[in-house]
């Protein structure tokens, strides 16, 4: 048998408006407008890199992990949904598809990475004669934020938790004279679900749907002045906001060491322009002019934080094919 196959690289995603509920754990649709951006290291050494290949057994790994096949966010629940098109493709229908997914160097959003990179190797079979509507919704039950990653740059994903589909508002080359600092703190977490099913019972909950669908407006008006600090500026307002509710219902993301450096950092807008995020993981994420990030990594050091220069990506893609 002629070893078919194809390998794709994806960028992991940081978010701009925060994400905080989904419509169940099958589908996992955003309950309300979000908007992200794709990010790898300022050497392009940051990404999840995914193989999708023509196998004998079915069968998944990721980070050497075998995965189990039948898992409620196992990645072969959309790998099934078109692995009979694509093995009639090649002549192989008596076979199965399998992967293996590694991330390299990620701080956080690998998730995302994972399920647009095995996106794309699926839309690169189908040379994306493919709905990317209902394709979307398919990879988000693997990640409700994979549509980030699937096209890069700045987006938007207008959300209600029945209906979902990204938009990218801003490619990656507007970026380019800012760097966001990766601060990393802790390899602890919260998961996700324990996020998502709390938030939601906070009292001001709706008030958060609504200001999220306000805050991608605002989102949209400063991606079509090409307005960074803003959209960063936009990001830390959403984050303070995102993080105060999440401890009113007892979930605490930031670490007092991470909350110390935050104080920091808004000490430090004193001397330079910065903006930072917090998501649901133990990094902060601060966005300067590329000539300061050293004075954000040198400052992260003394709060024990290993600090790595990140800039935004683009979209996924196709490092070999043989398909």
């Amino acid at each position: 048998m002629e070893n078919k196959y194809v390998e794709v690289k994806a960028y992991p995603t940081i978010g701009i408006i925060l994400l905080g509920g989904v419509s169940d754990n099958k589908n996992r649709l955003p309950l309300h407008t979000t908007a992200g951006i794709a990010y790898t290291g300022i050497n392009d050494d940051i990404y999840v890199k995914t193989d999708l290949y023509v196998s004998d057994q079915e069968e998944g790994f990721i980070n050497g992990e075998k995965v189990n096949v039948n898992s409620e966010r196992s990645p072969f629940r959309v790998i099934d949904k078109y692995k009979n098109d694509i093995l009639l493709r090649v002549g192989y229908s008596d076979k199965n598809l399998s992967f293996k997914s590694e991330n390299v160097n990620v701080l956080s959003g690998s998730s995302d990475a994972g399920a647009a990179a095995l996106g794309e190797c699926i839309q690169s079979i189908f040379e994306y004669n493919i709905n990317i509507f209902t394709f979307e919704n398919d990879l988000q039950k693997i990640s409700e934020s994979a549509g980030r990653s699937l096209y890069g740059g700045l987006t938007i994903n207008h959300a209600n938790g029945k209906e979902s589909l990204t938009d990218e508002i801003l490619g990656e080359k507007y970026f380019k004279d800012y760097v966001i600092v990766g601060c990393h703190f802790s390899e602890k977490r919260k998961p996700s679900d324990e996020i998502h099913k709390n938030i939601i019972n906070h009292p001001d909950y709706s008030e958060r749907v609504k200001n999220s669908e306000i805050k991608s407006k605002e989102l949209e008006k400063l991606a079509d002045a090409h307005d960074v600090k803003k959209i960063f500026e936009l990001g830390e307002r959403d984050s303070e906001e995102y993080h105060k509710m999440l401890v009113e219902v007892g979930v605490h993301i930031i670490l007092p060491e991470m909350q110390a450096f935050i104080n920091r950092i808004k000490d430090m807008k004193n001397d330079f322009w910065n903006s930072y995020i917090v998501t649901g993981g133990t990094n902060v994420f601060v966005a300067v002019d590329k000539e300061n990030k050293e004075k954000v990594g040198d400052e992260a050091k003394k709060f024990n934080a290993e600090p790595v220069y990140l800039k935004v990506a683009g979209k996924p893609e196709v490092v070999s094919k043989n398909f």
